[in-house]
């Protein structure tokens, strides 16, 4: 794979991700427009499968089932119905979000730390000693 290439699929998350499945509509100006399901979540975005196929670039309202609506932007698309979708959200709704992937995924049941497992590191005034 030539390097444009390699830069092309080359990791834009800046968050961890967690398989976690629920139920999610979406909504654009009020109305359902689409349905499926979220196949992974972190803070900042999520990959979702729904139909019909939703609008690259668009803005659209995910309301994950029990938890409320979230903004989004779908970032891209891959497979026949999958989507990347990421987060047009705040700090504080970020923090509500950590909550729901705490509770819901598996694989963070062991840190003894939870909110430290999911939070987000970008900040550049932290630094490892």
């Amino acid at each position: 794979m030539n390097t444009q290439a390699q830069a092309k699929f080359a990791e834009r998350r800046q968050s961890r991700r967690f398989d976690i499945q629920l139920s999610v509509d979406v909504v654009s100006d009020g109305e359902r427009i689409a349905f499926g399901m979220v196949d992974n979540l972190s803070r900042g975005g999520a990959a979702v499968s729904v139909f019909p196929l939703l609008e690259i670039g668009a803005q659209y309202g995910f309301h994950l089932t029990g938890y409320g609506v979230w903004t989004g932007t779908v970032v891209r698309r891959f497979g026949v119905k999958s989507h990347g979708v990421r987060f047009d959200i705040n700090e504080s709704q970020k923090r509500r979000l950590d909550k729901i992937i705490i509770s819901r995924a598996p694989e963070i049941a062991a840190y003894d730390d939870k909110e430290l497992a999911v939070a987000d590191f970008t900040d550049p005034t932290i630094r490892a000693f």
